[in-house]
């Protein structure tokens, strides 16, 4: 009998992995599924602007069918934001440890910044139907970018770079929001100097502050 219940606990066992090693495989092949659509929209967008691009053209990219487009994103227009937090999430892991990411949080901030600025999500053409998404109360690009932001100011309270006193998500709202007004002016022809320099001196200036030094000895 003992010999019976160790018999069937072994194969319970070993169905279980079974169905798990399914499970992943499924679970493997819906998140590479997506990753080619978002991969395949972003080039399209890129190359030929977001209102030529159809949902067709992303799928065929893709090398799946157009209806597998409807398993992961309602529209054409809700793949946007979803595009542009998955470019977070990757610029996250190149600037995390151990990826040759520079060793001071402040100067992590600036790198990220300069790829944020560099990637593709960031072509002006696609900005503006970022923000609308934003109007539209989806906000995972904005977030996505606070957290990484935030993440950064965390480490750099930590390493004695940024004032413990403030919260990592209100700094990382903060510079999100420089950011943004620094691209804004971009685009629209505000050129002094190199975008990276600019962005650089941005965020030097938020680590030194606008206060004139007359000022600072009153206080």
């Amino acid at each position: 009998m003992t010999a019976v219940i160790f018999g069937l606990r072994s194969l319970t066992g070993c169905i279980d992995r079974v169905v798990d090693e399914q499970l992943s495989r499924r679970e493997r092949k819906k998140i590479e599924t997506r990753q080619r659509l978002m991969t395949a929209a972003l080039h399209l967008f890129h190359d030929q602007g977001f209102d030529d691009t159809t949902v067709e053209q992303i799928t065929d990219s893709a090398d799946v069918a157009k209806g597998t487009f409807f398993n992961y994103f309602e529209t054409k227009e809700s793949i946007l934001p979803a595009v542009a937090e998955w470019r977070m999430q990757r610029i996250g892991k190149l600037v995390s440890p151990g990826s040759g990411a520079p060793a001071s949080p402040v100067a992590r901030i600036k790198l990220v910044l300069r790829l944020v600025a560099e990637d593709p999500i960031s072509d002006p053409r696609l900005t503006r139907h970022l923000l609308a998404a934003v109007h539209q109360r989806d906000r995972r690009p904005a977030r996505a970018l606070t957290r990484l932001l935030a993440e950064q100011a965390k480490d750099g309270q930590g390493a004695g770079e940024i004032r413990r006193d403030l919260d990592p998500a209100y700094v990382g709202g903060m510079i999100r929001s420089l950011f943004f007004q620094q691209m804004l002016m971009w685009h629209c022809g505000h050129h002094p100097g190199p975008l990276p320099e600019l962005l650089d001196a941005m965020v030097d200036l938020l680590m030194d502050g606008i206060a004139a030094p007359a000022r600072i000895q009153v206080q």
